[in-house]
């Protein structure tokens, strides 16, 4: 009876070769798109459930499909800086935040996740530039966000003229925005890449703080945090960061004080610091290669070189932001004040005269 059933050696092992061979064909073919949605939607939801205390915060799921219509497949005439790419989404402009990086490594991939969960976390507020949602569906999660016209801040304070006014402002915006970041929940967050590209601008000169990827927190009961470096933007890493790998609100301050010369001046921070070992090394008659702003005698040179450097405007303001900018990058952090101080510092100078 079982004689029509039986199958020869060879041809059953070629047979089920054959339907092996088959079945990884489908598999990777079929769900590889699904594969990167469950891994990469693993991740997210942990990462949601431990930053929202328990409770997971519902973010909208893009396909990948639906992104490469927006974008008609990251065309190169819809790409504006640093991976984002401009979309048109059910008549609304957004950006889509593409990176590609091979082999997209395990810590990669984590922080694009930890960019979807903080900018999520941050997105009430109006300086943060708001998530709409992500697409988990491919191998590096996208990041969809509100569209900011304007572009990044280092675009603008570089490659075309900013009033004053507008400087200070967006100055302002963003130690708020920072400010939030680090008092807005449980647990302080740092940012840890504060730069001109990290700061996007509305039409208006709105500014948005973006590029959450290597944010991280600093547990409870703790004042730092030690991890990697974060950031390659020259100039921008705090000493203690830079030495020792070390963490704190502090941090952020320096960077964001980096900015604030960046602002006050138009010149890039990598410049300024060429210009400043410059005239350092004239005086002491030896090279010097420092790669901060501030060393332990140099305040002085630091206060002349941007009296001389500074941009026109409201003197006073100005005056007033650089002798900020210049507490902000202290070599010692319990010397540079907390954002907080300084976004009330910063609207205090607004309201000069």
């Amino acid at each position: 009876m079982w004689s029509c059933f039986r199958i020869h050696k060879k041809e059953k092992k070629k047979r089920g070769s054959f339907l092996q061979n088959r079945a990884i064909l489908v598999e990777e073919s079929i769900t590889s798109e699904k594969r990167h949605f469950l891994e990469n939607g693993g991740l997210l939801l942990e990462e949601l459930i431990t930053s929202f205390n328990g409770r997971s915060n519902p973010i909208r799921s893009f396909s990948k499909q639906e992104l490469e219509r927006a974008t008609h497949n990251y065309h190169r005439d819809g790409s504006l800086h640093q991976g984002w790419y401009k979309g048109t989404y059910e008549d609304r402009v957004i950006l889509v935040k593409k990176i590609t990086r091979y082999p997209p490594s395990p810590e990669y991939i984590g922080q694009c996740i930890k960019d979807v969960v903080v900018a999520s976390q941050m997105s009430n507020h109006k300086n943060v530039l708001k998530p709409l949602g992500c697409c988990l569906e491919t191998e590096i999660p996208l990041l969809v966000c509100e569209f900011a016209a304007g572009g990044s801040l280092y675009h603008n304070i570089h490659d075309q003229p900013i009033s004053w006014e507008n400087r200070l402002r967006i100055a302002t915006e963003i130690a708020d925005a920072v400010t939030y970041l680090h008092n807005g929940t449980s647990k302080p967050i740092i940012h840890r890449q504060i730069d001109p590209h990290s700061i996007l601008l509305e039409e208006h000169y709105v500014a948005k703080l973006s590029n959450f990827g290597h944010s991280i927190s600093i547990p409870l009961g703790e004042t730092h945090v030690d991890a990697d470096l974060s950031s390659s933007y020259i100039g921008s890493v705090a000493p203690e960061s830079k030495r020792i790998r070390r963490f704190t609100e502090k941090t952020d301050v320096y960077s964001f004080g980096a900015v604030l010369f960046e602002i006050l001046t138009g010149k890039r921070v990598s410049n300024i610091l060429k210009e400043v070992n410059s005239v350092l090394a004239e005086k002491r008659c030896q090279l010097l290669n420092c790669q901060f702003l501030m060393i332990e005698d140099n305040e002085e040179d630091i206060r002349v070189y941007l009296k001389a450097n500074i941009l026109k405007g409201n003197a006073e303001q100005l005056m007033a932001c650089a002798e900020l900018a210049i507490r902000c990058v202290k070599v010692n952090p319990e010397e540079r004040p907390s954002m907080m101080e300084v976004a009330k510092e910063l609207r205090r100078i607004t309201r000069f005269q």
